[in-house]
Formats: structure tokens, sequence, C-alpha cells
């Protein structure tokens, strides 16, 4: 069996002052792995590491293209070391094989360049000068900062904060979720391999409540970027005002896919199943509402349940797989209850809604069926609280009024996707919907150089594009006098 411990200043402990956790596969329910967790001692330690790294010589006098190019040999490591990845990951989450082959580990790569070529191109603003003075503004980092991971996405999360952390020149301690560490672990060890000095990527290990409440309130940690759920997100943001703590947070959305009568409706159903289950629903960005227009509601259900079919669940090693089981046992039981409470509701199930039932050493996994709910009001628990599994709930309109009315109606704002043919309803929609990414005729393209600003409840700050790695940088102006004649205050 697999056991990880925390990596501090390049060394990965077998002892870490906490209890061990056991890391669940999904697909079976079986343990595969024991993680040795971080008590506060040990955090102490990792925040002394990355600040003793951070004010070294050696990372103080490394360039922004030399930490560019850091990131790039990380990124070729990735690509490299992607079969043990994509087996950790796997183990970790139950994701299909083909999703992590063909879409995680290539972002993951993606991610990573797309910020080694950023790294020395942060630039500040020289401003009008007057009175003599030459006025500027510039970005630096902020020290020692954490990335605090969720267990949906932990591979791409820990690009998402690594990445433009150490390329804006920071130091990171990253904390995965407790329930998917494994991937975390071997890529910051890929971390120091890539030529980072020791120190500058560190790993704890441990449950949110006990190393990630030790994370967030320590003083030496200057920055806080989190993904997670919005309770939790709170919390943070409350605990940072203490140190008044720069926070990042990447929380839930309860977002719309909007189909008029003028779409492609077959490209718009595929674009309907991919947001609402790929990674069985389990994604903050993911469409887990469907406003389609009244009209062609009977014609476009149909559509989706015959393609639902097709749909080939099961076995994450299968390489035909496209969905697989929901990563936690909590979430597991949160998503059948959801079940349970729209039939008492009056929704109507159109499709799947149960456990699914796998032969053989699948049949103890987290695994629903991706479900479509019909008859359901704008009002409902499933249309506005975040379910975070593969349920999709279909709600109809008339006019394009009452379709942002709608979706504009919950706490959320992450992202939307529209469809019609239309260019100007398009851009009507772009303007009046109030979330902070919209995809037009499109679903979840754009990644890494498209940021994605939460609104609302879905968080504060921005992920992804050169804003995203700003996020890691402090701003200072600077005015220099020039002119000796210049007077200054009294004339005394």
């Amino acid at each position: 069996m697999i056991k990880i411990g925390p990596i501090i200043n390049g060394e990965e402990l077998m002892f870490a002052g906490g209890d061990s956790v056991d890391v669940i596969n999904p697909a079976t329910g079986e343990v595969i792995a024991e993680q040795i967790c971080c008590n506060s001692e040990f955090v102490d330690k990792a925040v002394e590491s990355s600040k003793k790294a951070f004010e070294s010589d050696e990372w103080q006098n490394m360039s922004p293209s030399e930490r560019g190019n850091c990131l790039l040999r990380l990124a070729v490591l990735v690509e490299e070391n992607a079969e043990e990845l994509i087996t950790l990951e796997l183990q970790d989450t139950g994701k299909p094989i083909s999703q992590l082959r063909g879409g995680e580990i290539p972002l993951t790569a993606q991610i990573i360049r797309f910020y080694a070529g950023a790294a020395d191109k942060i630039e500040g603003k020289v401003k009008a000068s007057s009175n003599g003075t030459f006025q500027f503004t510039m970005y630096e980092p902020y020290g020692v900062v954490t990335g605090i991971l969720p267990w949906n996405y932990p591979l791409v999360n820990a690009a998402l904060k690594v990445a433009p952390a150490v390329a804006a020149g920071n130091a990171i301690i990253v904390k995965p979720s407790v329930d998917t560490p494994l991937a975390t672990t071997a890529f910051v060890r890929l971390c120091t391999k890539a030529g980072f000095p020791k120190g500058i990527v560190n790993l704890t290990l441990g449950r949110g409540s006990s190393t990630g409440q030790c994370l967030i309130e320590h003083p030496d940690i200057k920055k806080i970027s989190f993904t997670g759920s919005t309770a939790i997100g709170q919390k943070i943001q409350k605990q940072a005002v203490e140190h008044m703590k720069s926070v990042n947070l990447e929380l839930g959305g309860k977002n719309a896919i909007i189909v008029f009568a003028d779409a492609d409706l077959d490209k718009a159903a595929d674009a309907t199943l991919i947001s609402a289950f790929v990674n069985s629903g389990q994604l903050c960005v993911a469409c887990s509402r469907l406003l389609v227009e009244k009209s062609i509601a009977t014609e476009f259900e149909a559509i989706l349940k015959t393609k639902l079919k097709n749909l080939k669940i099961g076995d994450p090693m299968d390489e035909d797989t496209q969905v697989g089981p929901m990563i936690t046992k909590s979430q597991y039981d949160t998503a059948l209850k959801y079940m349970d409470e729209s039939e008492n509701d009056g929704c109507q199930i159109l499709s799947g809604g149960k456990k699914l039932n796998l032969n053989d050493s699948l049949n103890n996994g987290f695994w629903l069926e991706p479900t479509l709910l019909t008859n359901v009001n704008a009002d409902m628990k499933v249309a506005t609280e975040e379910i975070f599994g593969p349920v999709l709930s279909i709600i109809t309109f008339e006019t394009e009024a009452e379709a942002v009315e709608i979706s504009n109606s919950v706490e959320y704002g992450l992202s939307g996707s529209v469809w019609t043919k239309d260019s100007m309803r398009s851009l009507r929609m772009i303007k009046q919907l109030d979330t902070g990414i919209i995809w037009v005729n499109n679903m979840m393209d754009g990644y890494p150089q498209i940021s994605v600003p939460p609104h609302k409840m879905s968080g504060t700050g921005v992920e992804l594009g050169t804003e995203g790695l700003l996020t890691f940088c402090k701003q200072k102006s600077a005015v220099i006098g020039y002119d000796e004649k210049a007077p200054v205050g009294w004339s005394l």
C-alpha cells in the first residue's frame, strides 16, 4: 500500500506529529494509501522553511525568466511522468483514464507553461508625472503564500496555485484535500526535480480543520488561495481579517446553460451533457441547471435522453469510460439525499436518479446514475443549491428576460453558457448575466488564458489568465523627485 508524507525543504517525512488518514479509491471503496498528517509544529516547520527559502539569496537573485525556466522544466516533467500521475489520480479520484490522459494531464502542463511564459512579463505602469516627479507602479511577491486545494481536481488545482505563485516570485505551501492527496504529492516532488530551491514549494498533509486551519492562521503566510465550498470560503475570509491577509476564493456554483429555440440543438445537447456530467458533475463551473425555451423543451429533452443512453459509465480503467464514480462518500450521500428531496418536491426523474450497481470490485464504489430532472421550478432546492453530483435540473422559460431572471436568481455567479444563433441576443445575454465567465455556443473552452472571476457567493479574486498571476502579487507605487528647484511642502 502507498504511504505518503508531507514534503518540507525537499524531504518527504514519514512522521509529522499528526495522525495518519486512509485514502479511499472511490471506484471500489477500498483503502489504497496512508497519508501522514501534519500537526501545528510541522506546519510551523513548513512555513519556516518556505520563509527561509523565499528570503534566500538564491531565490531573491533568481530572475523572472529563470523562474519561468524552472516552470518549463516542471511542465516537461509532468508530461514525462504522466502515467504515474494518471495512475495516482485515477486511484485517488476514480476519474476515467481517458479524461486524465486526454484532458487533465495536458491541461496541467499547459497551465504551467502559460505562467512560465508570463513570469518575466509582470509589468507596472508609468503615471502622468508632475511637479518635477517621476511616478510609477510595480508588482512584488507577497512572500510565503498557501494554496489549499479541493478534492475534485487536485492535480489541475495544484498547477493553478503553484505556477502563478512561483512565477510571481513567492514561496508556496500546498495543502491538498485529505481525500485526494496522492498525485499532488508526486507533483510537489517534481517541483524539486525541476530546479526550484528547496522550500519554495512545500507540501503539508492533513484535514482542513487542523492542518488547513494552522496555515490560515499562521502570521507568516501573507496570502491564501482556496478552492472549495462557499461555507468554508466564508470562514477563511473571516479568519483572514485578523492579519489583513489577502484571500483568493474560488467557491461554489449553480450555473445555467441556456438553450434558445434557434440554437443548434444537437451541439447544445452535447454541451449540456458534458457540462453536467463530466467528472460526475463535480466541477465548480459545471452547468447543473438547463434553462430551455418552452417551445422546444420536449424535443430537447428527447435528444438528451437518447444521447444519455450512449454515455459510457463504469470502470475508470476502461479507455471508453466517460463517467466514473463520485469522489467522496460524503458527497455521494449528499447527492442521494437530494434525489429523495427532489421526488418529494414533485420533480420527475426523466433518466437516472439511482445508485448504479456494478459488478465485482466496483460494486462498493460511490456510483450514481447521471440524472435528468424535469418538472423543476426555479425556486426548488435542486435548482438553487449546489448538489455537486451528476444531476441536471431542467427548467423551461418563455422569454429572454425570464431566462435572465432565472439564471440570476441563485446566490452563485461563477459560469454560464448560452446557445443561440442570434448574435445580438448573445451580446445582450453576456451583458445581463451576473456570472464570472460565459461561454456562447461552446462549453469550457479558453483555458488557461481566459480568466475565471467569480461573482456573488462564488468567491473573490480571480484564477487563470494573466489576471490570475497578478493575484499573487502586491502592488507598490513610487514617486521620485528629480527637480531640485521644485518646492516640497512648506517653504520655511
